[in-house]
């Protein structure tokens, strides 16, 4: 007998933060404009902004909350107009907080939150969109706005919405991360009560998000060649791939194409976040490289339905995994080169920079040299890390840390 998709418990889920952010826009003068992949807890994290407000004192009647998906308003607000009499209609006296969900069902969207910000000098604009969103922010509300991305759970998060106790360490902890990295961290898939129901949730996020977000959206005509496509490229997250090597390889295995329809697909599907682009740059020259990119996922579930079994290449999977906890972090990723040598990833923020290499083990003797010594072959005072499974006491090699990934994505 099919179980129905249990939840654990509806109330929502504390994501400290993206809620410390909003927290820290709170009534700047620019519109917040919260994006990420579909199912990653957009309009959760308006629920727990909206608390918060309450909390603060802020009068309910103050606190404007529509959600343009629900069938009173799709039917109701179809253009720029529509949706600024009804929000107008809807102020309060004083200070007014207006939350606005999935804004793309409205047609010039755009133009209804310029007038909103332009007229309404009481209201502090939040809204909420799909991929359809993103492309326009950057031009149409230029000097405007304010991106709040958000991704699906961290570890960490993954564990507070499981109740585990985020100080437990040794084998009870690795099993919590062997848990993360095969069903990953979508709200939805970490709250389902069944563990054999978890794949099916994640398989129908990734199939809307590929087949609506992607296809639908762009109006793809060949979905067996995105479906290869997207395959590809997940199974190969952490290579280092050209549109032309993938060409090649989907034309081999039977599957027509031109270069130009792989860029423009990938193009697609890294504007609906489900893959994120890894520039590669020459750290000796300082230059980025325009060639040869790598693509990581979203999230770590989502490799896993793709792969045939979840713990293949653990090493890349445990990459994916760091690349997604740097972004989210806030930093600007690239992939290192350092003459004939790779550095997984170069991290910058705010001027700072630090060096990663992540790997399995570092017990094997020409794993430690190779992982080693391209962070010590680059010449500069910035932190270098390896990352790896190992439990051990050494914490220093010649000035490179040596880091267990799991106190990593806990810190």
């Amino acid at each position: 007998m099919m179980h129905p998709v249990a939840m654990d418990s509806m109330t929502p889920r504390d994501r400290p933060l993206y809620l410390d952010t909003l927290r820290k826009l709170r009534d700047g003068p620019f519109i917040k404009v919260i994006t990420g992949v579909r199912r990653c807890g957009k309009s959760t994290l308006l629920d727990l902004y909206e608390n918060y407000l309450v909390s603060e004192g802020v009068d309910p009647k103050n606190i404007v909350r529509i959600n343009l998906d629900s069938r009173e308003y799709r039917t109701s607000v179809k253009d720029a107009d529509d949706l600024y009499d009804l929000v107008e209609g809807k102020l309060g006296a004083g200070r007014n907080y207006v939350m606005l969900d999935e804004i793309q069902n409205v047609a010039d969207w755009e133009g209804a939150l310029i007038s909103m910000f332009t007229d309404m000098k009481d209201a502090d604009l939040y809204v909420t969109g799909s991929n359809s969103v993103t492309p326009d922010i950057g031009t149409k509300l230029v000097g405007r706005f304010v991106e709040v991305h958000v991704l699906p759970l961290s570890f960490r998060e993954f564990l507070d919405f499981k109740g585990s106790d985020a100080t437990a360490a040794g084998r009870g902890m690795q099993a919590e991360l062997e848990e993360y990295l095969r069903f990953g961290g979508f709200p939805a898939v970490v709250l389902t009560s069944y563990p054999e129901l978890k794949t099916t949730v994640a398989d129908g996020i990734y199939g809307t998000i590929l087949n609506l977000d992607v296809g639908i959206k762009n109006g793809v005509r060949d979905r067996a060649l995105l479906k290869s496509l997207a395959e590809y490229l997940i199974d190969n997250a952490g290579n280092i791939v050209s549109a032309k090597s993938i060409s090649d390889y989907l034309s081999s295995n039977g599957r027509r194409n031109s270069h130009t329809t792989v860029d423009n697909y990938i193009g697609m599907m890294t504007d609906a976040f489900l893959l994120y682009k890894a520039k590669r740059y020459d750290v000796n020259g300082k230059t980025a490289l325009k060639t040869l990119d790598k693509y990581y996922v979203v999230d770590p579930g989502i490799r896993t339905l793709v792969m045939s079994t979840w713990n293949d290449d653990y090493g890349r999977i445990l990459e994916n995994t760091v690349y997604m906890e740097l972004i989210r972090r806030g930093y600007d990723v690239s992939v290192g080169r350092v003459g004939t040598a790779e550095v997984d990833f170069v991290a910058t923020k705010n001027r700072e920079r630090a060096y990663y290499q992540v790997t399995q083990s570092l017990a094997d003797e020409k794993t430690r040299e190779r992982e080693v010594g391209s962070l010590l072959s680059i010449r500069d005072g910035y932190e270098k890390v390896v990352l790896s499974m190992d439990r051990t006491t050494i914490d220093d090699y010649g000035g490179v840390k040596n880091v267990n990934i799991i106190d990593w994505l806990l810190g």
